[in-house]
């Protein structure tokens, strides 16, 4: 079961969805402000060298 990282494009909040295999759902809808304008982000795995990345990760709902 893949977890997916979003995006509002209203409030930029990052979450993170967990999504069961072989679920067809729409995407899901920002938990902090409730728009349903999100943007499926990349994640990284493991990064070196401690910059910051422009990506949400780690750690944007605790799952990380």
């Amino acid at each position: 079961m893949p977890i997916y990282e979003y995006q509002c494009r209203k409030c930029h909040h990052c979450f993170e969805q967990l999504v069961l295999t072989g679920d067809k759902q729409n995407e899901p809808a920002c938990p902090r402000c409730g728009a349903a304008e999100v943007a499926k982000l990349m994640s990284c795995t493991n990064a070196l060298g401690g910059e910051k990345s422009p990506f949400c990760s780690p750690g944007a709902s605790g799952f990380s």
